[in-house]
Formats: structure tokens, sequence, C-alpha cells
């Protein structure tokens, strides 16, 4: 495994964690994700020879989490500049609602990391 890669991509969840809390992602989030996504394959395709789901994997896992992560701590900012989500949020009753992200957030992150995985690997395959 190659962790540098693994960490400085995974470290885009921050970065996309830092713009929904401030609002920025409010209709372009899912084409920013696949932004990343195409990204991340092309370093992860380039740079890596043997455990390329693994790695796509990974990227993935960390982006949901680090993205949960700072969307719960900057939780009522979050709110603030993404009032759409308030009627949402409202529908969670069975946790504190604030912890939400948490929950949502790894499992975003298996999702993204078998696309990525997925995808990386039949690039490689191509490539």
């Amino acid at each position: 495994m190659n962790w540098v890669i693994v960490i400085v991509l995974g470290l885009l969840g921050v970065v996309m964690g830092t713009l929904s809390v401030n609002g920025y992602t409010q209709r372009i989030e899912p084409l920013l994700w696949l932004l990343l996504m195409a990204v991340a394959t092309i370093v992860v395709v380039k740079n890596v020879s043997t455990g390329v789901f693994l790695h796509g994997f990974c990227i993935g896992m960390v982006w949901g989490i680090l993205n949960g992560v700072i969307q719960c701590l900057f939780f009522d900012r979050y709110l603030i500049s993404n009032p759409d989500l308030k009627d949402q949020f409202g529908k969670v009753t069975f946790m504190p609602v604030r912890y939400f992200p948490l929950l949502t957030g790894p499992l975003t992150g298996i999702v993204a990391g078998l696309i990525l995985g997925g995808v990386s690997v039949l690039v490689k395959k191509i490539w």
C-alpha cells in the first residue's frame, strides 16, 4: 500500500467537507465528487502497480469519514450555509442530528470507495 497517496488524496475529503460546511457545494456536489474521482483515478492508475482496487477503496473511505467529521464538527455552520438540509435533518429521530454525518460519512465512503476502486481497476486494465 502506498499510504502517501491514500493520505494525500484522502485529504480531499477535508476540502469537500469544508466546502459543504460553507455552502459552496449545494447544487454541484455530485459533480465535484466526480471530478475528485477522476483525479484520484488518474493518480492511482499512474502510481500504483498492485492493489489498485484497495487503494481506491481506502481513498473513498477516508473521503467519507473526513467529510462526515468536518460536517459534524461545524454542524451549526453547515445548517446555516445549507438551509435546504434543515427539513431533511428534521426527519432524523433515532439519534442527535448533529452526529448524523458521522453515520453517513463511512457509508458514503464505502460507496465512494467501491466506485473509485472499481473504476481504477477498469482504467488500469485499459491504460
